[in-house]
């Protein structure tokens, strides 16, 4: 787990991103680690990081539940 921590903090140093408030990790179906990277600046974004790919998909949230909420759908979505 060490090696895909590293990686996502790699991702993340080349984002133009805020404060990182909270990562969650998962494991997709076909084995690839993921993880769900919640950053704050005036609002929360998240941002999908996957093994072996420097892509990241972002969507931006007002309200910090929002954005919870959008990391416990995604995370179910990806795990299958």
């Amino acid at each position: 787990m060490a090696d895909f921590e590293a990686h996502v903090l790699h991702v993340m140093a080349r984002q133009s991103a805020g404060l990182i408030v909270s990562t969650v990790y998962g494991q997709k179906q076909d084995g690839k680690r993921f993880a769900l990277v919640k950053t704050q600046v005036v609002w929360y974004a998240v941002r999908l990081v996957i093994e072996n790919s420097y892509a990241v998909e972002r969507e931006e949230f007002f309200l910090e539940a929002e954005a919870d909420n959008y990391i416990a759908s995604k995370k179910r979505e990806l795990e299958g």
